[in-house]
């Protein structure tokens, strides 16, 4: 979720970082540095994909000067479960993460440090999540409703747990993208549980859609950090499935106000579809985003940005 683009603006929307500033910045980090006009390219454009090297400098910038709320030692275990999981060639990678699973467990129940038990229930979150397709797939429908449910469970544990944390350390609190994508989480399993092209009809994702906090959150989230495309393109996706007319307005003039290229509906930002080619974006199509509908969002958004460098 959070792309270089996204870090190039939440790395400028600090106070003092001018453009001059920024390139001053990077080149503490690199001699080779970076040219303003290509720095400046991938601020603007949602669809560019940096290379390598620029990709190396904005994280290690970024983590500098935003660096991991949760315990390093369980954000290191954690991609060591990523790389597990992913490893095609391990043929009993299933046992191993059994066992990891069971460290996990045994570790969560004898923490105190919120931040610490928000990260194990976030990692065996995880590793239910990622049985999910398998019993999905498979027309296993005990298993799939147990390991979601289990899923859920640890990730809501991982949500309370930064509350907690955040209502006790109001001066460490985790930010509100790190907050959004552990609630993310729960919104996920329901997702993933049903095959995609039944997503937009599967009653107990609008229910839950309806019943959660997901949209006031998503909302509250943009509020602090208005350039996450990301968020407003989920809540317009998510409000065009509960077919509310006020909330897919909210998230496509969220959009673009981003970028005027999202008025476009055919625009492919960086590892997403378009809009126009979404299942769960037809109800907002063919009943908000009209072209009438989407000239008038053009002119709001030209006029509202007269003379000034996004």
């Amino acid at each position: 979720m959070t792309t270089v683009f996204n870090k190039i603006h939440r790395l400028k929307q600090q106070p003092g970082w001018t453009w001059d500033h920024f390139l001053t910045e990077i080149d503490k980090c690199s001699a080779a540095g970076i040219d303003e006009k290509t720095l400046y390219s991938h601020y603007r454009e949602p669809h560019k994909k940096p290379n390598g090297y620029l990709e190396k400098l904005i994280n290690q910038l970024h983590d500098d000067c935003f660096p991991n709320p949760f315990p390093e030692d369980l954000n290191r275990l954690m991609r060591l479960y990523n790389h597990l999981f992913s490893c095609k060639k391990h043929m009993a990678k299933e046992k191993d993460i059994q066992d990891l699973e069971f460290f996990l467990r045994y570790q969560s129940k004898h923490e105190d440090d919120y931040l610490r038990v928000s990260r194990l229930h976030w990692l065996l979150g995880n590793i239910e999540f990622d049985r999910i397709p398998l019993y999905r797939d498979n027309g296993m429908r005990e298993q799939l409703a147990l390991c979601k449910q289990q899923a859920i469970n640890h990730y809501q544990k991982s949500v309370s747990a930064i509350e907690t944390h955040n209502q006790q350390s109001a001066q460490a609190a985790v930010g509100a993208s790190h907050l959004y994508k552990a609630r993310h989480n729960i919104l996920a399993c329901y997702l993933n549980a049903v095959p995609q092209a039944s997503r937009a009809k599967d009653a107990d994702i609008i229910d839950y859609l309806k019943a959660s906090n997901y949209i006031a959150m998503s909302k509250q989230t943009l509020d602090a950090e208005p350039f996450q495309w990301t968020i407003a393109r989920n809540g317009l996706r998510f409000s065009s499935l509960v077919k509310n007319e006020i909330d897919v307005k909210y998230f496509f003039k969220a959009l673009a106000s981003i970028s005027q290229r999202f008025l476009t509906l055919d625009y492919e930002p960086l590892n997403h579809g378009a809009i126009s080619d979404g299942d769960d974006f037809q109800w907002a199509i063919e009943n908000v985003l009209t072209s009438d509908y989407l000239a008038s969002v053009k002119g709001a958004t030209e006029k509202k940005g007269k003379g000034k460098r996004a």
